[in-house]
């Protein structure tokens, strides 16, 4: 079985993909190289993309410069959940009226009889490359506010959310049910929101992770430490701000058909796949976890190419691939994953039955098996041994 260094490397994985340009090791913000198109949805408007300025505001009314503290306490800060916005008593102002945290929270501080405008968090990591901490604008509209005030509202939301400039999902409501997490990604999708994540012309940043996948990662390696699972299965992805992101994930016992079902059949991910193995060893640790990179024929050439991990066997490439957005992952699942799969672009690579094999043959090997494995260990060992010769030689990839 392939180790961490040897997937690096290149040895189990193809060789010589071209990749996309980025830049290595850079922070920042890249949301705003997109341009994102704009969709009418059912069951109310619902746009994808940023406002334009002067889209369907209202000029009679100012911004209270509270409204931008508070926007930067939830996005830049993190240190609220959602941001209730309304007009002031004098008609002429909009200010923020709450903050707080948890989204059964914000929709009770809804009124049933009076609009607002409210900015929420939602985890929308599930759909194409939306994030797991997405900001959702909503118009909330209900039936019972008068009539003139819910054309005010509707008509000034551009006011707002022009200014809210990492906030690409908008969506106007007039009740809970339409403002529930499946009904928003049912809306999205219904709406013909791309799935795909648009990859830029210009240099992109990478490296960073979302707090969930922080999060996640951080508690899988607790769990790893303290022989414990928690999870059946966690699938990455890059989100639209080009961070690593949790997409999916499921406890052991989830049937491993609803797993594959989580691959999506034209986009790229990363999987983190634990297997029960306790009917093949006696071991204290009864299962075996693999990694592997999702990477559909069907998908984007240029997203495919974000997702090699490359390398070409030498100590140079090892360390290339370090930096690529594979490279980076697979380094944080180290002490997590036992077998580094590589690449896989078919359903049939990751079957129960393939997954079940590879661990067999880990574990319960025949006699002509073994002999199979330790001279592609021993082939693997002189390759890794010539890479460390150039390490030793050149001393720049120590």
């Amino acid at each position: 079985m392939a180790d961490l260094s040897q997937y690096l490397c290149g040895a189990v994985t193809g060789a010589g993909h071209a990749g996309v340009h980025f830049r290595r090791n850079s922070v920042g913000n890249v949301a705003d190289g997109h341009r994102f198109v704009i969709f009418q949805g059912c069951g109310g408007a619902l746009s994808v993309g940023r406002a334009a300025k002067g889209d369907g505001m209202s000029q009679n009314l100012d911004l209270a410069a509270e409204v931008m503290s508070a926007y930067s306490d939830m996005v830049d800060d993190r240190s609220v959940d959602y941001v209730i916005y309304k007009i002031d008593d004098d008609g002429s102002t909009i200010v923020p009226e709450k903050s707080g945290d948890g989204y059964d929270d914000f929709l009770a501080s809804l009124p049933a009889d009076e609009c607002r405008w409210g900015l929420c968090e939602m985890d929308l990591g599930s759909y194409g490359a939306l994030c797991s901490f997405e900001p959702v604008f909503f118009t909330w509209l209900p039936p019972a506010a008068p009539e003139a005030q819910r054309a005010l509202y509707e008509r000034s939301s551009g006011l707002l959310s022009q200014e809210f400039d990492v906030v690409v999902v908008s969506t106007t409501v007039s009740g809970p049910a339409e403002a529930s997490h499946e009904a928003l990604v049912n809306r999205l999708a219904a709406a013909g929101h791309p799935r795909h994540l648009e990859l830029p012309d210009h240099d992109i940043s990478i490296g960073r992770f979302a707090g969930k996948a922080q999060e996640l990662l951080f508690e899988l390696r607790s769990n790893d430490e303290n022989e414990r699972d928690t999870y059946g299965h966690v699938i990455f992805k890059l989100n639209r701000l080009f961070m690593h992101d949790v997409a999916q994930t499921g406890d052991l016992a989830v049937a491993h058909d609803e797993f594959l079902a989580g691959l999506p059949a034209d986009e790229c991910r990363w999987v983190l796949y634990t297997l029960d193995i306790s009917s093949l060893t006696s071991e204290h640790e009864p299962t075996y976890t693999f990694f592997f990179t999702w990477i559909p024929r069907v998908a984007p050439e240029r997203n495919r190419n974000l997702f090699y991990l490359g390398g070409d066997g030498t100590a140079m490439g090892a360390y290339e691939t370090r930096f690529t957005p594979t490279g980076m992952l697979a380094d944080k699942v180290e002490e997590i994953a036992e077998c580094f799969m590589g690449d896989v672009s078919g359903l049939s690579e990751v079957s129960y039955e393939r997954l079940w094999e590879m661990a067999r043959r880990r574990f319960k090997r025949a006699e002509a098996e073994k002999q199979e494995d330790e001279e592609a260990d021993r082939r693997l060992r002189q390759e890794d041994a010539i890479i460390q010769g150039e390490v030793a030689e050149g001393g720049l990839y120590r």
